[in-house]
């Protein structure tokens, strides 16, 4: 069997045959978005648990993809997410409403918002692939939230207070 590595969580899973689709800014290998794009559609245990409903950011998160205006503002949208949420205390329900107040135009310009930031070692981080393997809803709901916490646990370790900062800039005014 063919695998094929993705990029930025470093996973290899098997190369699907449907023509390789993948997204244009986030760094994921073609078999891994899709893994992602059927969790997404079909996991009942999704929003099981309050954090699990944060997964979608996490996975944004760590497939950061390379320096581009799209992947530098999507990234830093995912992660304001995932401040407002793990760190700040909003409830995982405002997760839509956080995303919507990081892009909304009356601000500065969305280029002059956020810049790049130097992505994590997701080294030792759990992956997508292991919250699919689980074997019940229960258990994937479970990992799911070991795996939001994990990947919000390594950008914050290095970019704590750029977040802060984005979150006051762009949230709480």
């Amino acid at each position: 069997m063919r695998t094929e590595h993705c990029p930025d969580c470093g996973i290899e899973l098997p190369v699907i045959d449907s023509g390789g689709a993948v997204h244009s800014y986030v760094g994921a290998s073609a078999s891994c978005w899709a893994l992602f794009a059927n969790f997404m559609a079909g996991e009942p245990a999704f929003a099981s648990r309050a954090t699990n409903v944060l997964i979608f950011d996490a996975y944004i998160a760590q497939h950061h993809g390379v320096p581009s205006p799209q992947a530098i503002q999507s990234v830093a949208v995912h992660l304001l997410v995932l401040y407002g949420v793990l760190h700040a205390g909003l409830a995982p329900e405002k997760a839509l409403w956080i995303r919507q107040r990081a892009t909304r135009p009356e601000r500065k310009r969305i280029p002059d918002r956020f810049h790049w930031l130097t992505p994590p070692n997701f080294a030792g981080c759990p992956t997508l692939a292991e919250v699919v393997a689980m074997p019940t809803p229960e258990a994937r709901a479970s990992m799911g939230e070991a795996y939001v916490r994990a990947i919000w646990s390594s950008w914050a370790k290095q970019h704590l207070n750029t977040l802060k900062r984005w979150y006051q800039e762009n949230i709480i005014v």
